[in-house]
């Protein structure tokens, strides 16, 4: 929120070249200065800042920061006005997945996926980011992760009245359960996982039914797979 500061503070702890910082976090660091670059509007440090990250993780080879230097090419993009910023996201998603950086993937499938929703050729792909990046963020119960993909949720819902809209009405915990039944789980197996009763569980399930418009487990699931492709992102 504050991109001067954040500047600031990266260059305090590493030094003007970040040489105070240990090789394996300054991509992940120089993504912040170009992020800050391009929301002050300096595209000329910004450029130079991607490239030092692009240069940095080609000489680590690692795949956390092969994303992070991904994403900043997506930052710079965005800030330049050019397309493919929403594929540069995706490909940083995929990469944190192969490497089970699983707070990195849902990072990068939450800024990409509005990116997705805003072309209409890309919305179902935005819609099925988002919800894997928020599946995500709830099964890591990360605070940070779930605020993103609250914010950015209205904007990938609104690119259609589909199934995001739909299960965007549901209930942290109707969401929970309706995320165990696309996962083959019996109300019983829920109810016990959940510390919940059966009927209670039920009850949820009725309401989740009532309001995405399905009448069956098989179709609620069907409602969910369709956002969530199994495999997705790798992972």
């Amino acid at each position: 929120g504050d991109p001067a500061r954040a500047r600031e503070a990266v260059l305090r702890a590493g030094g003007p070249g970040l040489q105070r910082m240990q090789p394996s976090m300054r991509p992940l660091f120089l993504e912040v200065l170009v992020t800050a670059a391009v929301a002050m509007g300096d595209l000329d440090a910004a450029k130079d800042w991607a490239e030092r990250a692009r240069t940095e993780a080609e000489r680590l080879d690692l795949p956390v920061q092969r994303a992070s230097a991904m994403r900043s090419a997506a930052h710079l993009r965005l800030g330049l006005g050019d397309d493919g910023a929403a594929d540069l996201f995706m490909a940083a998603a995929e990469e944190s997945a192969r490497s089970g950086a699983v707070f990195w993937e849902a990072f990068s499938l939450l800024f990409g996926s509005p990116l997705l929703a805003a072309d209409p050729h890309g919305a179902r792909r935005g819609q099925a980011a988002w919800h894997r990046g928020r599946r995500l963020a709830a099964a890591g119960d990360c605070g940070m992760l779930t605020g993103l993909a609250e914010a950015v949720g209205p904007t990938v819902a609104a690119a259609d009245d589909g199934p995001v809209r739909r299960l965007a009405q549901l209930t942290v915990r109707e969401r929970e359960i309706a995320d165990l039944v696309a996962d083959g789980l019996t109300s019983p197996a829920i109810a016990e996982r959940l510390c919940l009763s059966r009927r209670t569980v039920e009850t949820h399930i009725s309401r989740v039914y009532r309001k995405t418009g399905v009448s069956s487990r098989a179709a609620l699931a069907g409602l969910m797979a369709g956002l969530t492709p199994r495999p997705s992102f790798g992972g």
